[in-house]
Order: C-alpha cells, then sequence, then structure tokens
C-alpha cells in the first residue's frame, strides 16, 4: 500500500531506506498504544527511566554482538583503526538529548493520547528545518518545503480546534485544555531535542569516519545512553522510598521495552540509508494508523477538526517530500552560477544552459 502510494506521489525511496522507515513506522505505532494501554489514573504505574535504562542496555547489547560477531571477527574494517577520543566523546550529545527525548515521550503520550500525541510530534519537521537552515545551511529548504512547514503547524491547530473552542465553564474542560497546553509544551521540549540529535546523529554517521560500521557507532552512542540514563534513575530515587529498580514492571512493559529497543536501532538505519525527512515522514504515516487503532481500542473521539488536520498535514508532508523539491534546488544551483538569460527549462523540469 505504501509503495503504491509513494509511486501515485512520484515520492522516490530506495529499498533500504523504505523498510527502514517501515519498520519504524511500525514500533512507533506499537509503542503509542501500548504505552497508551498502561496508563491509569494516577499516570503511568512504573518507573520510566527503569524502562529507558532498560532499553539501552538492550541496544547496546545488540549493537556490540553485531559488530562483534560481523565487523570484528570477519576482519572488515572494524571501525577500530580510525577510533580516537574526540570522535568518541561526541557521541555523548546525542546521547543526552536522545536521553531526555525518551523521558519525555513516556509522559507526553500519557497526557495527550494516541492521535494528539502522532499529530503534534509532527512539529519535529518544523524544528528540523530551521536547525537545517541554522546548522546546515547547505541542505536548506525550498521555498515549497517552508510552506509544507507553515502547513503543518495550521494542521496541528486545526486537529485541536474542539478542545481549544470550548467554553471552558466546565471545570472538565478547562483541565483538558490545561493538560492539552502542558503536553504540547513537552512536545516542543521534544522535537527540538529530536530534531537537534537527528541532525547531529545523521552526521556522526555520514561524516565522521563513514566508513566505519554502522553498529560500532552505535555502540557509542547507546554508552552514553547507558550512563546517562543510570544517573537519572539514581536521580529520580527520592531517599527513603522503597522503589526498586523493576517496580511495576510487567509483561507488557517488558514488551514496550523491546518494542522500544528496537525502535532506537531502526532510527539509526535510516540515518544511514536515508535522512531525517524519511524519518518524518514515517512519524506521519503513523497518524493515520495510531488514530484508527486508538478509536478501535481505547474509543478515542476522531472529529472532523482532527480528521481536517491530518488532510491538511498529508498535504504538507506532500511538498515537503516531493520531487519537485529537486527541481527547484537544481533551478536555484543553476540560477547562482547562470545569468538569467542563459536559463532554459525542459517541459520536464530539468536546467539547461542554452547555447549563445
Amino acid at each position: 500500500f505504501f509503495s503504491a502510494a509513494m509511486r501515485v506521489l512520484n515520492i522516490e525511496v530506495e529499498p533500504k531506506a523504505f523498510g527502514a522507515g517501515a519498520a519504524l513506522t511500525t514500533f512507533i505505532v506499537t509503542q503509542t498504544m501500548l504505552t497508551a494501554s498502561t496508563k491509569t489514573a494516577d499516570g503511568l504505574p512504573y518507573k520510566t527511566t527503569s524502562a529507558i535504562m532498560c532499553q539501552e542496555l538492550i541496544k547496546f547489547a545488540f549493537a556490540t554482538g553485531y559488530w562483534y560477531n560481523f565487523d570484528y571477527k570477519k576482519h572488515k574494517n572494524d571501525g577500530l583503526q580510525n577510533f580516537n577520543l574526540k570522535e568518541f566523546l561526541m557521541y555523548s550529545v546525542p546521547g543526552l538529548t536522545y536521553a531526555l527525548q525518551n523521558s519525555i515521550v513516556y509522559y507526553a503520550i500519557a497526557i495527550l493520547g494516541p492521535p494528539t500525541f502522532q499529530v503534534f510530534s509532527n512539529l519535529k519537521i518544523i524544528t528540523t528545518a530551521v536547525l537545517f537552515r541554522f546548522i546546515l545551511p547547505n541542505r536548506g529548504l525550498t521555498i515549497i518545503q517552508w510552506l509544507a512547514v507553515v502547513l503543518l503547524f495550521t494542521a496541528m491547530v486545526i486537529s485541536k480546534l474542539g478542545v481549544f473552542s470550548s467554553s471552558g465553564e466546565e471545570a472538565g474542560a478547562w483541565a483538558s485544555r490545561q493538560e492539552l497546553i502542558f503536553g504540547c509544551g513537552l512536545l516542543v521540549v521534544n522535537s527540538t531535542l529530536s530534531a537537534f540529535s537527528g541532525v547531529f546523529n545523521e552526521w556522526l554517521i555520514k561524516k565522521i569516519d563513514p566508513e566505519a560500521p554502522l553498529q560500532f557507532k552505535n555502540m557509542q552512542l547507546y554508552f552514553f545512553g547507558c550512563i546517562l540514563n543510570f544517573f537519572g534513575n539514581i536521580l529520580q530515587d527520592a531517599p527513603g522510598t522503597d522503589s526498586g529498580f523493576f517496580t511495576g514492571f510487567s509483561p507488557v512493559v517488558w514488551i514496550i521495552i523491546l518494542n522500544n529497543a528496537a525502535l532506537g536501532i531502526s532510527v539509526a538505519y535510516i540515518m544511514k540509508y536515508a535522512n531525517n525527512v524519511v524519518k518524518c515522514f514515517t512519524g506521519a504515516v503513523a497518524v493515520y494508523i495510531a488514530t484508527y487503532l486508538s478509536s478501535y481500542f481505547f474509543g478515542e473521539v476522531i472529529d472532523l477538526a482532527f480528521m481536517c488536520g491530518v488532510v491538511v498535514l498529508t498535504v504538507a508532508l506532500y511538498l515537503y517530500m516531493g520531487d519537485h523539491n529537486k527541481v527547484l534546488q537544481q533551478q536555484a544551483v543553476v540560477k547562482a552560477q547562470i545569468p538569467p538569460n542563459d536559463i532554459d527549462l525542459s517541459e520536464k523540469g530539468e536546467v539547461k544552459k542554452t547555447l549563445s
């Protein structure tokens, strides 16, 4: 279905990138649905720092095992030849932001619910666009992509008009608005962290020793994730409390941990074979799936405003990812090098230099 949809929309994605994106979409939907299913009246009944610590350990064990068996033992380029302390410490930056981001996701899903979380989490496209503009100026956006960013913000506002337009006379309506504002505040922070960590991690994978194995780089990233989450777990434990490390853990919680570990690993493959834009697209696809499943299992009300927001979101994502942006970027490059009178556009949108 997704392959046919991309052909209709003229969006080309390489097979490895498509496979990584499909896996990431599945893990994102599973994450939102399972986390929402564990929510109680008092919030999440387990220690989120412990859950995140477990998933970081699982990711580190996977990366280490994969690297040792498929890179080191087979005498390939195992990454040790060019290893140095400076580059190793660089991985502490995305490690810290991922640790904070993972903690926020648990609470954001519990407060907002799966559909609203999925729509508002696409705010990371905006923050990614801004970071690309100021941190990676050579990856700037076209005018159509900036229009898509504006449409995305519009989609997020439209999707929750029902909550903001309530009269506010009832305490419940006011509480709902307060929760929405707090949840959206969390997602603004989360989206900023997501964009920064994504851009920085993509830079590490593709620009710093690009021949080194992916799992060797993941080992370094997950190492810092384990260390930072270890201290975070200690800080969350108040002195004198009896709560243990595995307090509130159940079979469902362990499934969430395994799923989130797989989600993190799939993100690394997205960075390797695609980019942050494809990562954002997979999150948008999860909107449709999570919305349908949550309405079926949890009785979430999907009103007209929400559906309109999803439609606008779809248009925004097409404008952001469509091949028309490649043509605009080619035109911009040529216009910067060739006088305007020497530019000719063919019917296929190709840019050619006319002969004088």
